[in-house]
């Protein structure tokens, strides 16, 4: 009787974090074992190994995803919408703007997030995303283009530009993203028209 290959992968996930990946009563590791076939342990140091069949390399690249998701911010039932291969996950060092421990790092975080969360919520409304920010990683869930919008406007406040600049980019291409879906069921609507007898 053959015996099936097993790869094992190790998660990157900061030790805090772990907990996110369990879930509640085990819930998030428990859906995510059934739906990507895997055996996920947790050793008491916190390291995260993952035993996947060798027929399935995609669980690499998904896994990878959501434990990026979660070590950015996410909460667990946010990262497990990464398994659906429509969302995307967008990610921003912002180390790459300023040192970790700087006053700088704390300025540029209260920039995205804005008094009260109000420019975090904005972008999250406008762009159609969801956005979390942890240590210096701010990430970015969502669809690929909507994700690229965020992530576009996201690096537009970091390099310091005026937030009225900034939402009136955010805005204009939240019109060109409907009017392009607005296109598309126009036609589809055409299309279904004319083959009515």
């Amino acid at each position: 009787m053959l015996r099936k290959l097993v790869n094992v992968l190790f998660l990157d996930i900061p030790q805090e974090r772990v907990g996110v990946l369990i879930g509640r009563n085990g819930e998030i590791k428990k859906e995510l074992e059934e739906k990507m076939g895997v055996k996920i342990h947790v050793e008491s140091d916190g390291l995260v190994k993952v035993e996947y069949s060798a027929e399935n390399p995609e669980v690499y690249f998904k896994l990878k995803k959501v434990s990026d998701a979660i070590s950015c911010g996410f909460s667990g039932e946010d990262a497990l919408k990464l398994l659906d291969d429509a969302v995307a996950l967008k990610k921003i060092d912002l180390r790459d703007f300023a040192s970790e421990s700087s006053q700088r790092m704390k300025t540029l975080k209260g920039r995205i997030i804005g008094r009260d969360g109000k420019v975090w919520r904005r972008i999250e409304k406008l762009a159609d995303v969801k956005i979390a920010i942890y240590k210096y990683n701010v990430g970015i869930i969502g669809n690929e283009e909507n994700c690229e919008i965020a992530f576009r406007t996201i690096l537009k406040i970091l390099e310091g530009a005026q937030f009225s600049t900034v939402f009136r980019y955010l805005e204009n291409k939240r019109k060109e993203l409907e009017k392009g879906i607005w296109v598309e069921r126009s036609e589809l609507t055409e299309d279904e028209s004319g083959g009515e007898v």
